[in-house]
């Protein structure tokens, strides 16, 4: 398609949205809000099926950080023996997400990829990426995808029909602002060769960068536990999994120099032995909820402010190159937080 065509599939219509939602459920505890407060909308949504997707941490070789400081940041997220594990793990999160809210997942939970698309380019060819074609193919009306995991599923479906670019618009969580230079971030980072499937594809792409984008999304233990604790068994379940989180200061401290050394790498020009001259101080606990900016951005365009950008090239060391004649993606830049959490806990509380 041209890219007038594109930009107009990428202005998101009022009304109901056919949707499908992959992602790595169980390596986070974001996920499942995400998940809930989509199902828990059907004003907006009609949830079609949810896809699992692969998780592995294989993907640290790129941060700029000690075996140990990874190691401890990592007590913080999930964990999953290859990328296999992770998406089975991540299926049975989702079946949990769905037996809390008391919802019938028959065809409607699906399998994903248990490897990452490899140098050879080829797809891997799962349920999730076959029900995704079958989807996308069945109705004139677009088919929306909530991506908010490695990328793998969608450049599969992608690869194997092509033709599907015409039916989707992709909004996908992943990367960093194309300002840092770089897309050092778990959700691409894990599969490289897919996150180029996806950003030289010509599909209709919402691109939610992490950094200064969706990490503006943080919520306190305190506030989880007024609005969410008490309310419902879904609630209970969701607060429990973050106040969780809420407890290991060195862990913290280790997840901060991890990110530096990736996610914000470049972000600053002090020398390491600089910054040890000043103590890192006590600790007001927040916990990201990343993944639900991507349901934000499509029950409300006032929530996440974006603009259109020249698709980025993506190089196997994860740098950026910037090319004007590349098709044009949305690429988000601002999260009105107090709105987001606003409509999250109304709809799950209820």
């Amino acid at each position: 398609m041209n890219n007038e065509e594109r930009k107009k599939r990428l202005q998101i219509h009022a009304g109901r949205l056919r949707l499908v939602i992959d992602t790595d459920a169980k390596n986070e505890v974001d996920d499942q809000f995400a998940i809930a407060w989509a199902l828990k909308s059907p004003e907006r949504f009609q949830v079609e099926a949810v896809y699992a997707a692969p998780f592995s941490h294989e993907c640290f070789k790129h941060i700029q950080a000690s075996d140990e400081e990874i190691e401890k940041s990592a007590e913080l997220i999930g964990q999953a023996q290859g990328p296999g594990d992770g998406m089975r793990q991540s299926y049975d999160e989702i079946r949990r997400v769905f037996d809390l809210l008391h919802m019938d997942y028959a065809d409607r939970i699906y399998y994903g990829s248990d490897r990452y698309i490899g140098a050879d380019g080829e797809p891997v060819v799962s349920d999730a990426a076959k029900d995704l074609i079958r989807r996308a193919k069945a109705s004139e009306e677009l088919l929306y995808v909530a991506a908010i995991g490695a990328i793998t599923n969608i450049a599969s479906a992608i690869l194997m029909d092509p033709t599907i670019v015409e039916k989707i618009v992709v909004i996908w969580l992943a990367g960093q602002p194309l300002e840092f230079g770089h897309g050092i971030e778990f959700n691409m980072m894990q599969d490289v060769k897919a996150s180029q499937v996806i950003l030289d594809s010509g599909v209709p792409l919402v691109l939610i960068p992490c950094m200064n984008v969706a990490s503006s999304i943080t919520v306190s233990e305190q506030e989880l536990r007024d609005n969410l604790a008490g309310k419902n068994e879904l609630c209970d379940y969701l607060y429990s999994i973050v106040a969780g989180a809420f407890c290991d200061e060195e862990a913290e401290k280790a997840y901060m120099k991890v990110d530096r050394g990736g996610y914000l790498l470049g972000r600053e020009d002090y020398s390491e032995e600089y910054l040890q001259e000043f103590p890192t101080g006590h600790i007001s606990w927040s916990r990201i909820i990343w993944d639900i900016s991507v349901i934000a951005f499509l029950k409300n365009p006032n929530w996440v402010l974006s603009k259109f950008e020249s698709a980025p090239i993506l190089r196997d060391d994860l740098r950026y190159e910037r090319d004007d004649d590349r098709a044009s993606v949305r690429v988000a830049n601002y999260c009105w937080r107090n709105y987001i959490f606003g409509d999250l806990f109304d709809k799950l509380a209820r």
